[in-house]
């Protein structure tokens, strides 16, 4: 028998998935009043990891590594840091964002990846 062809190949990388929620939302108009997003118009952002095999090794680097995506998703929408909330837990974090992690990243294109 044949072996099934594959199509893409997997990198060597991991994935958490993160789009904000309600409580982001609201933070962003209490900052920005004349923002009227609602939480349906955000995407929602992807951030590559290192090449974890089981997502208990990614749910370990993410309790160590939360604070550094919580900033970076404020910053992305608000970059006065001072208008940030200054208790920033993990628990926090998983009020303000779902997050979904992934261990198996396959890359449609044949072109290289390149940071920009």
């Amino acid at each position: 028998m044949e072996p099934i062809p594959y199509y893409y190949d997997n990198i060597n990388r991991s994935a958490l998935v993160v789009k904000p929620k309600q409580p982001f939302i609201d933070w962003l108009v209490s900052i920005e009043s004349e923002n009227k997003l609602v939480e349906e118009d955000l995407e929602g952002d992807v951030y590559l990891l290192p090449d974890f095999e089981e997502i208990s090794q990614m749910k370990i680097w993410l309790k160590k590594n939360y604070d550094a995506i919580f900033s970076d998703q404020l910053n992305n929408w608000y970059t006065d840091a001072t208008c940030w909330p200054q208790h920033r837990t993990f628990e926090k974090f998983a009020g303000w964002f779902d997050y979904s992690l992934h261990t198996m990243i396959l890359d449609t294109e044949e072109t290289k990846i390149e940071k920009l």
